[in-house]
């Protein structure tokens, strides 16, 4: 783990080293959840968020991960930058709602989530980006 130096005009943030295991690259800012497979269960190995691995959300890919390299991934702290999964239909999501990994790339209201996150929207999400997909601001809290 890697904790940011606690200063007064940064938010606190904090990052863990992965290996991507996912058979493609993994793209900045999009979830990235632990590897579940047989010889996979070191704490280091993740892949893309499918159905049988969002309990294990590990955080936000800090930027584009080729296969089998290494990387970062933000599990703590704000981020001005996460996936948002496409809904297909107008869904709007309200400034402090918990979002979490879904089965599609990225996270979203309707994805997994639970009390306390595992992502808290920090601005309003509209339809234009729920419907298609796209970007917004949040603050992840899987540490």
């Amino acid at each position: 783990m890697n904790f940011q130096r606690v200063n007064r005009t940064n938010a606190e943030k904090a990052f863990g080293s992965v290996e991507n295991r996912n058979g493609a690259t993994i793209l900045g800012n999009y979830p990235v959840c632990l590897a579940t497979g047989a010889g996979s269960a070191d704490g280091l190995q993740v892949v893309s968020p499918a159905a049988g691995n969002l309990q294990t959300f590990f955080g936000i890919a800090d930027s584009d991960i080729t296969d089998a390299d290494q990387g970062i991934a933000q599990t703590y702290g704000y981020r001005d930058s996460i996936r948002i999964f496409a809904h297909g239909t107008s869904v709007t999501t309200a400034t402090g709602v918990v979002i979490g990994p879904g089965t599609s790339a990225g996270v979203s209201s309707t994805g997994l989530v639970d009390k306390f996150g595992p992502v808290i929207s920090m601005e309003a999400i509209g339809a234009l980006i729920n419907s298609p997909g796209g970007y917004a601001k949040g603050v992840i809290k899987a540490l």
